[in-house]
Order: C-alpha cells, then sequence, then structure tokens
C-alpha cells in the first residue's frame, strides 16, 4: 500500500535523522518543545535521567527514543567549566538542534499534506491519523492541528471515540495522545480566555477540565503544558474567584447598609419635608386670608408632631385672624352695598359690550324653575326604586353564563348569582316558573365586563318572552304579558324643536333701469320645523325607546298636538328615556354664534400738476382786453358753443397800427381730467405775472401737488341662532328722478316724473352652521358694499315738442362675495381681498418748443395721479352656548 510505503520511506530517514545529530558532548540543550535532547554519549557528571520514550509502530521497522526532562530545572554548568573546546561543542550541537527541527517540520509537513489528501478523498480515519503523526512528530505544527480540529468537525459525535477504530495499538495510542493534547490545549485556552474576562468560574471550570485530562494521558505533558501548571493556573483562578465573591459580599453589605442609611435618613428627610410642607402651605393660606384652611394646615402638623410649639401658636394666631376678619367681611359688606346703589345709577347709561349678559338676581330666581314634565314626574319617583336602579348601573362584572355543555344556566342561578354580586332582592314570577320552559329560562351569554343593568337589558332583548322591571325596590323576572300597568301621565312643551325658526336674508343692491330687466329675488325655501316635526318625533320615540311596550300595553299612548304639547301615558322608565332623549335633541337648539366683521377699506392718492399758461390779458387784469377765437370770427363762438380751454382770452398781443396786430395764446389742456371726481387738481399755487409795453404779455403758473390716505372702516355684528339666516344692514337711501311718464290733458302734455330709490352701505346675509362637537362653525356668507358715485350724473332730454326735462342716472360701484367657510370657535378668517390701482400720466404741450430744454418749461404741463384702493374683510365668529355663560351656583350665591 502507498501508505506502508511512505510510512517505510520516512521512518528510516527520521531514524537516520536522529542517530546524526548525537554528540559527543556532554552538554544537554532544550528544543522548542521544551525537551532536553541527551547524546548517547553523555557524561555521568550530566545526569540526564530520560523521563519518557516514545516507540514508533514497529510495522515501521525504526524505533526512535530520546531522554527529555522539564526546562524549569535545566542542569547549568559553572562559568569557570566553559572552554573554547566546550564553545565549539556548543555550536555543534545548535546546528545539530536546527538540522533535527527542519526534518522534523520536514516529516509534519509530509503527514499533514497526506492528511489534507485523504480529507479530499472523505477518508476521515486515514485523515485523522496522518494528522495525529504530524503532531506527535511536531507538537507545535499549527497546520496539523488545524487539519485535526476539520476532522473533528466532520466526524461529529464519533469523533471522541475514532480512536478506538484503529487495530494496532500504536496508532491508536497516537491518536488518543493527539486529541488530548488538542482538548487539553483547548480547555486551558478556554480557561485563560476566562480569567482574563473575570469569569472565574468558568476559568477553574476549563483547568479542571484540562487536568482531568492530563491526569487521564499524562504522557502528554510538557515543559510547557503539564500537571503541576494547569494545577496552578487553577488554583490562581480559585483564589481570585474566592477573591472576587469576598469582594462582591463585602460590596453587597455595603449596599445594604449604605441603603439601610439611606432609607433611614430619607425618612427623617420625609418627616422633615412633610412638616415643613405643612408649614409652608399654612404661610400661604395664612397670607392669603384663608385663616380656617391655615389652622387646618395646623392641625395637620401636630398630628404628625403632638405639642409642636410653633403649630399650637400658629393655629391661635389663624383663629384670632379669622374672627377678625369675619367682622371686617360684615362691615364691608354693608358699604358694598351701599357704593353698588350708586354704581348702579351711574352705570344704566352704559352700553352693553358682550353679546349675552346674566343678570345675577334675576338668574338666580329663573334658575329654580323646572319643567312641566318635571313638576308631574316628582310626585311618581321612587325613592328606593332609584337606589336600586344606581346599584345595578355601579355594579360591573364579565358575565360567563352557560353552564357546564354550554346548554344554558338556569334562570335561577342567574338571578341567585346577581343578588350576591348586588345585594339587591332578585325574584322570579309564577308566570315564568309555570308558562315558560326550560330552554326559555336558561341563560347563555358570554361578555365582556359591563353593568348588572346592561347584563338584564341584553337578557331581555335577546329573549322572546322574558323581561325584567323594579317593583318595591326588588328586581323581578316577568314574562312580556306582565310588563303591564304603572303607567303616568305627562305632558311635555316641545315648541322649540317643532316650530321653525325664520330665516331673515339680506337684500340685493341693483340699479333698476327704466324698462329693463329687474332681477329675480332669491327664492329661498322655508323651513318646515326646527330640529324635527312631530310625526318624525313620535316615529323616534316609539322606534327607539320601549319599543314592545307600545304594543303590549295599550293604555301606553303618545300624542302631539300642532301647538306643541306632546301627551304620553307610560311608566316613569319610559319617560325618564323620552327626557333624556328631548334634552339631547334640544342640546343644539340653544346654541348662537356672535360674528364680527370689518370692512377695512384703505385708499392712498397722489396727484401733481404742473403748468404754465399764456393768457388772460385784460381779463379782468392789466392789458388789452381782447378775445382770441380759435375757430374764426366772434359770430362762430354762439354757433359752435365755448371755446377750448378755459377761456378765449389773450396770452401775448401786438399792435402794429395800420398793419395790424399780432395775437397769441398758449393754453395747455388735458384729454381727460386729472384726478377722480373727490380727488381734483384743485388749489395749491397760482402765479400770474404781467408785461405791459409794446408787447403785452399775461404768464400764469400752475403748480399743484396732493396727497391723502383714507382708511374707513366698517364692524358690523350680528348675534345669529344656530342654523338661522339673518343679516346687517347699514345703508343710506337716496331718492331720484328715474323718468317721466307723460300724461296729455287738453291738448297739452306734462311731464310726471317717475321717483325711484337706491340704496348704498353695507349689507352682512349669514348663516352660521356650528360642528357637532362645538369646537368649528361653517359660516355661509354673502356680504355686500354698495357704494354710490356722486354727484349723480344727469341727462337732459325732451319730450316731444315740451321743454327740455333732466333725468338722473345713478352709477352703484357694488362688490359682493358668496362663499362659505369653515373656522373654529373664536378664529378669525380673512373671507376677500379686492385691491384697484390706478394711475394717470399726463402731458400737453407746443410741439418743437416743449423739446427745448429750459424754455420746454413754458410751453409744456405734466400731471400725475396715482390711486390705490384696497378692500379687507375680517371675520370672527364665537360659538356662544347659554349654558356655559350662565352664572354658578357660587356666583349666584346659591352653594350656602
Amino acid at each position: 500500500m502507498a501508505f506502508s510505503s511512505m510510512r517505510l520511506t520516512l521512518h528510516p530517514l527520521l531514524l537516520a535523522a536522529l542517530v546524526s545529530c548525537q554528540s559527543t558532548s556532554p552538554a544537554s540543550l532544550t528544543n522548542e518543545q521544551g525537551l532536553t535532547v541527551a547524546s548517547t554519549a553523555s557524561s555521568a557528571s550530566h545526569d540526564a535521567q530520560p523521563t519518557q520514550a516514545v516507540t514508533e509502530n514497529p510495522t515501521q521497522g525504526e524505533s526512535i527514543a530520546w531522554a527529555a526532562r522539564p526546562a524549569s530545572d535545566p542542569k547549568v554548568m559553572p562559568t569557570a567549566a566553559v572552554t573554547g573546546g566546550q564553545d565549539d561543542d556548543l555550536q555543534d550541537a545548535a546546528e545539530l538542534i536546527k538540522a533535527r527541527r527542519e526534518r522534523q517540520s520536514y516529516l509534519s509537513n509530509q503527514y499533514v499534506e497526506r492528511g489534507r489528501a485523504e480529507l479530499d478523498r472523505a477518508d476521515l480515519q486515514a485523515a485523522l491519523e496522518s494528522f495525529s503523526a504530524a503532531v506527535e512528530v511536531s507538537p507545535s505544527s499549527q497546520a496539523a492541528r488545524d487539519g485535526l480540529r476539520r476532522v473533528r468537525g466532520l466526524m461529529g459525535d464519533s469523533y471522541a471515540d475514532a480512536g478506538e477504530a484503529f487495530v494496532d495499538e500504536s496508532q491508536r495510542v497516537m491518536v488518543k495522545r493527539a486529541q488530548a493534547l488538542m482538548e487539553v490545549e483547548e480547555h486551558v485556552n478556554a480557561g485563560d480566555l476566562a480569567l482574563r474576562e473575570a469569569r472565574y468560574d468558568d476559568a477553574v471550570q476549563g483547568y479542571r477540565q484540562a487536568e482531568m485530562v492530563l491526569m487521564a494521558s499524562p504522557l502528554i505533558s510538557s515543559s510547557s503544558l503539564n500537571l503541576d501548571l494547569v494545577r496552578g493556573k487553577g488554583r490562581e483562578a480559585a483564589n481570585l474567584r474566592t477573591e472576587a465573591e469576598n469582594a462582591a459580599d463585602a460590596a453587597q453589605r455595603a449596599a445594604a447598609q449604605a441603603a439601610r442609611d439611606r432609607a433611614e435618613a430619607a425618612e427623617v428627610q420625609r418627616r422633615e419635608n412633610r412638616l415643613s410642607e405643612f408649614y409652608e402651605l399654612a404661610n400661604k393660606s395664612f397670607v392669603a386670608d384663608r385663616f380656617s384652611e391655615a389652622e387646618s394646615w395646623c392641625r395637620q402638623i401636630l398630628l404628625e408632631d403632638p405639642g409642636n410649639e410653633g403649630a399650637v401658636s400658629l393655629q391661635r394666631i389663624a383663629r384670632q385672624s379669622r374672627h377678625h376678619r369675619a367682622d371686617e367681611e360684615n362691615r364691608k359688606h354693608y358699604r358694598e352695598q351701599w357704593l353698588k346703589t350708586f354704581e348702579e345709577l351711574d352705570t344704566m347709561n352704559v352700553p352693553q359690550t358682550d353679546p349675552l349678559k346674566f343678570q345675577l338676581e334675576r338668574w338666580r330666581e329663573v334658575s329654580q324653575r323646572e319643567t312641566h314634565s318635571t313638576r308631574q314626574l316628582d310626585p311618581a319617583l321612587d325613592p328606593q326604586r332609584d337606589s336600586v336602579m344606581g346599584r345595578l348601573e355601579t355594579v360591573r362584572f364579565a358575565p360567563n353564563f352557560g353552564g357546564p355543555d354550554d346548554e344554558g344556566t338556569e334562570l335561577e342561578s342567574v338571578a341567585a348569582y346577581m343578588q350576591q354580586l348586588t345585594g339587591v332582592n332578585f325574584w322570579i314570577s309564577n308566570a315564568v316558573r309555570d308558562e315558560l320552559d326550560v330552554e326559555e329560562t336558561s341563560i347563555i351569554l358570554h361578555l365582556p365586563e359591563r353593568s348588572v343593568k346592561k347584563v338584564l337589558q341584553i337578557i331581555a332583548e335577546t329573549s322572546d318572552s322574558l323581561r325584567w322591571k323594579i317593583e318595591d325596590g326588588v328586581v323581578m323576572f316577568v314574562t312580556k304579558d306582565e310588563m303591564t300597568g304603572g303607567q303616568v301621565l305627562v305632558t311635555y312643551g316641545i315648541q322649540d324643536l317643532i316650530h321653525p325658526i325664520p330665516d331673515y336674508p339680506g337684500s340685493d343692491i341693483n340699479v333698476s333701469p327704466s324698462d329693463g330687466i329687474v332681477p329675480p329675488d332669491e327664492d329661498l325655501p322655508e323651513r318646515e320645523y326646527n330640529v324635527v316635526d312631530t310625526a318624525l318625533l313620535e316615529d323616534l320615540i316609539r322606534n327607539n325607546i320601549a319599543v314592545e311596550s307600545w304594543e303590549t300595553d295599550m293604555a301606553n299612548q303618545i300624542r302631539i298636538n300642532d301647538n306643541g304639547i306632546m301627551v304620553v301615558n307610560q311608566t316613569p322608565e319610559v319617560h325618564a328615556m323620552i327626557n333624556s332623549l328631548l334634552e339631547d335633541l334640544r342640546e343644539a337648539t340653544g346654541i348662537m354664534v356672535d360674528i364680527h366683521v370689518r370692512f377695512m377699506k384703505v385708499e392712498d392718492n397722489f396727484l401733481e400738476d404742473i403748468g404754465i399758461d399764456f393768457r388772460g390779458l385784460g381779463a379782468p387784469g392789466a392789458g388789452s382786453a381782447s378775445n382770441f377765437n380759435d375757430f374764426g370770427d366772434s359770430a362762430s363762438v354762439n354757433d359752435l358753443g365755448d371755446s377750448p380751454g378755459r377761456d378765449n382770452t389773450l396770452g401775448a398781443f401786438l399792435d402794429e397800427g395800420a398793419d395790424g396786430d399780432v395775437k397769441a395764446r398758449v393754453e395747455d389742456l388735458y384729454d381727460t381730467q386729472l384726478g377722480s371726481d373727490s380727488f381734483q387738481a384743485a388749489g395749491g399755487l397760482s402765479f400770474q405775472w404781467t408785461l405791459l409795453s409794446d408787447m403785452q404779455l399775461e404768464l400764469i403758473l400752475r403748480a399743484i401737488s396732493k396727497s391723502e390716505r383714507i382708511e374707513l372702516v366698517t364692524a358690523p355684528r350680528i348675534t345669529v341662532h344656530n342654523t338661522s339666516r339673518a343679516n346687517l344692514s347699514v345703508l343710506n337711501q337716496v331718492a331720484y328722478i328715474k323718468d317721466f311718464d307723460v300724461e296729455i290733458a287738453q291738448a297739452a302734455s306734462i311731464a310726471d316724473p317717475i321717483v325711484e330709490v337706491i340704496q348704498d352701505g353695507v349689507i352682512l346675509d349669514v348663516r352660521p352652521v356650528v360642528s357637532a362637537d362645538r369646537r368649528f362653525v361653517t359660516l355661509e356668507l354673502r356680504p355686500t358694499i354698495a357704494q354710490l358715485k356722486r354727484p349723480i350724473e344727469e341727462r337732459v332730454t325732451t319730450l316731444g315738442s315740451q321743454n327740455s326735462v333732466t333725468i338722473m342716472l345713478p352709477e352703484v360701484e357694488i362688490q359682493r362675495v358668496r362663499t362659505s367657510v369653515p373656522l373654529p370657535d373664536g378664529g378669525t378668517v380673512l373671507l376677500g381681498g379686492m385691491k384697484e390701482s390706478q394711475k394717470q400720466d399726463q402731458q400737453s404741450g407746443v410741439p418743437i418748443l416743449n423739446k427745448i430744454p429750459i424754455l420746454s418749461v413754458f410751453f409744456e404741463r405734466k400731471g400725475t395721479f396715482i390711486s390705490n384702493r384696497k378692500l379687507l374683510i375680517l371675520l370672527r365668529a364665537n360659538i356662544l352656548i347659554p349654558t356655559e355663560l350662565a352664572p354658578t351656583s357660587a356666583e349666584m350665591g346659591l352653594n350656602d
């Protein structure tokens, strides 16, 4: 076999190497494994005693023997014995050891390569033998160790018993020795790692396991890994563990003592803090003039520390101060009543600014009123029944009725359990016992925790014939037919629920032309009811409150008339549910919304006009009074009307006598008016200069610069009922002549004026809708701003052959917003913004002359007008709930 041939080849080489490495020198050298190599010719002076002998497998045909002793006890020769010859011997021995190491490494590598090849062939048993042989030859071979680890990983659990599979004893011993060496090293390394990490228990355990392996395999010991060394490490780890445990015990005892000290100090501090807190509270109460409360805190101090002199003194002072304050309050009360009378006289004419204000004296009386239905129900109420009902609502449990087979729990057992749970008597009527079978009286109910009352209601709702009621303080299980009688006739006022609240929409502002199309009025649907109508309310009660009772007992009736009166004949329990339903429906009826609106109109205007005219001689100032007709002779003026410009006076005049004269005028005019009707180019500087000589000259300078800023705020405020529509109008009404009717009488026509009225101002049309959580309100808004331009334009016309008449054509600037916006209670929203900007740049002058520098000033006119207008609509809505704004009992003085 290849394996046997390789073995026969390698072992003679190893034997030859060992023989060639023998030395006649008496010196002993230690190799890298800590073994001392002794030559065969060693003298008796070295006393080299063999410690172990390893014999190869006899099949190898060779035997290898060496003597070893621990490196920790080397034989050191005296210094005087070292001579020059001995130095040569030592050098030869070192070279011999080096050559031996190289041969061992070579032989180990051969075993490793063979083991790897066997691993590739999946021959794990042969690979185990090869790697073990490599470790045997060179225990420090890392490759051999890695190979053994790979074999162990591949063999799994069978690795521990793998040595037993070898037939040859030397192979079995070699493999077991390699396995033991690997195991010892792993345990020692694990113990060293645990020791470094202060895991002393793990370290002791690792060293003990290594010690056990070494005791079982003493031949694997070496100078660097032996039983004494492992035991020493084990004792060191045990000592460290003991020290750590002692330190931990000491730390624990110290921590426990510190905790006890802290607890005692904390208890002392807590008591001191509690007394300090009581003193502080007593002081604050005393400073705030709450003397009764200060006395109470002093009593608390005395409970904690009886006999505390400071607390006794403070309690006495607080009691005296309380008596003194009572006297002062009596005198103050009389004085306040006196002053209040005069204040009421002084404030009677002060307008109210709050949207809703309660008069305390009046409300104190009004708050004691009761509804007619409450007065009717009070005599029918049973205090004992209310007590039982309160107990049923308070006690809660998780029903789990069903029996062992989930076929149902008997009603008697259910009643007994509830009676024990609530302390209220439960009783089953004879009709239930006699008329209902076992199935109808068996309860199957598995629910989470809820009140006993709710469980009884569920039992009644899930059963066709079983019901319950309270009579004489007893909860009774009865049949459906026994749920009769006990009715009370009660009258309810429901006018606020069925009578509709009218809407008041705002009117639209429009100008209706003569014989023109008149804008139609808005067609708004009328409300039929406020919350519910009579038929809906009756159906709501019958279909949701004690549904079966209306048909079971014919005495149970409900009637509603058109005046808002509801008459109900039912049991007190049903009346209580009806009353609760009506209160829920009324929650939204008393809500109002206070709406603040700000119409902010800002206008910023600027005007500048500068120009020079040559005109005005003799009219009426100095100079020749002569006219200058731009259209020819003066007769044409009457035909054409007024001449262009302000007048037809002269600006320059030169009389040449018989040769004639020269007339001229310069007037710079604009095609359109500079500015607006409310902001015109009037005022400013007017300068006139006249030259009288052969050449007469009249100069007029006009210069004006204006600016204005107008802020107009219109702030209407309106309080509206929830869901109703209302409007607020602030209007001016102006009458004007719209047209004329011609009436003919006795061959003459008479003009009969038709007078109309136009309006301008602010109209706020709004409908609020409050959300169910009363945190938001949705507003349907229709604000309108109308502004009539003044003066009203007039037109002159004739009616046939009659004289002329004047009609008026009003022009209204209307700004409207139609929107719906949601906003939170008390929030403000910018509803809309409208911005208008107007700019005029006008220039007039004499051609050519107005282009010449400096000279152009006398022959040019420039005008600038800038107007910026902005309209902002800001809106804020506050939800008013009268019940929340109502004075409390303390404010009305009802707590006493």
